[in-house]
């Protein structure tokens, strides 16, 4: 485990989604949605830049 503030928030982002994967990862849904739920959610600051 890595005590820095950077290593943490790490750990806690991949717990974070492990934890999201494992409650989607049997719906149909999932393999669509997801994918674009986070191109749109990376898209936004690019789209707030330029606008």
């Amino acid at each position: 485990m890595d005590s820095s503030p950077s290593g943490l928030i790490e750990e806690a982002l991949a717990e974070i989604g492990d934890a999201i994967g494992e409650k989607i990862d049997h719906k149909w849904w999932s393999k669509m949605l997801y994918p674009m739920f986070v191109l749109i959610f990376l898209s936004i600051p690019i789209i707030y830049y330029f606008w």
